[in-house]
């Protein structure tokens, strides 16, 4: 499966994701058994745990007002690693908000990485960008992050 049918895929909320300020815990968003990825003490984010058809995906979703910085990331899990299928980012140093993925196989791309060989940027650097401001809250954040990753509704009885 290519990383845009994984986009496509319908995917529903196993876990609903608590907003928290700080330090990321290790096992919060895990890479492989040995790598795991952690944000600084600045950031406010949430990690929501995703089924797609069978498989758990892990959505992280987070920002840093200080540096107009946002990311929201969709992780795939490939036996016992996590493979990163898609970032959606908006960096301050940068122009617009802008997807990093790869044009391959999920089986293909190595796991236990969040930048592997062969990611594009979409749309290029320097190229047309749709929305270039950025304001973040925690609404606008996960609002942003599951209308592009194609999350459409909550699990019943969740509050967003």
């Amino acid at each position: 499966m290519r990383v845009r049918e994984l986009l496509r895929k319908p995917k529903t909320i196993v876990k609903v994701g608590e907003w928290k300020t700080g330090k990321m815990t290790r096992n919060a968003f895990p890479l492989s058994r040995t790598r795991n990825f952690v944000l600084g003490v600045r950031w406010t984010w949430r990690v929501d745990i995703l089924d797609v058809e069978g498989v758990e995906c892990r959505l992280l979703t987070a920002f840093e007002p200080s540096k107009h910085t946002f990311v929201a990331w969709l992780s795939y899990q490939r036996g016992p690693a996590y493979v990163v299928a898609a970032r959606l980012e908006f960096h301050g140093h940068e122009p617009g908000l802008h997807c990093h993925a790869s044009c391959y196989d999920l089986d293909e791309l190595p796991a236990g990485i969040v930048k592997p060989f062969g990611t594009r940027r979409v749309p290029p650097y320097g190229k047309l960008h749709r929305r270039l401001t950025y304001q973040m809250s925690e609404s606008s954040a996960l609002s942003t992050s599951f209308k592009f990753f194609g999350i459409n509704a909550p699990p019943e009885g969740a509050m967003l």
